[in-house]
């Protein structure tokens, strides 16, 4: 059952990441076009920090056999 709550704490993380991006796009003020060498936050957050973040949750949470998964002789 561990490895049940690992991959769903794996995906909700997923899925916050997705979540992430429209919720910079929508702050006030546009605070999501501050420019940070030369690129808006929100391109750093969409271009390099999520995808970066998703693929070290992907091996770290999501990697491992799945559960009901058995390994043994047949």
């Amino acid at each position: 059952m561990h490895t049940v709550t690992n991959r769903a704490k794996g995906v909700l993380v997923l899925l916050l990441l997705l979540a992430g991006f429209p919720l910079i796009g929508a702050l006030p003020h546009q605070l999501g076009a501050i420019r940070v060498a030369g690129l808006s936050l929100l391109w750093w957050y969409g271009g390099i920090a999520a995808p970066l973040a998703a693929c070290i949750v992907a091996v770290a949470w999501l990697s491992g056999p799945q559960a009901g998964s058995f390994d043994g002789p047949e």
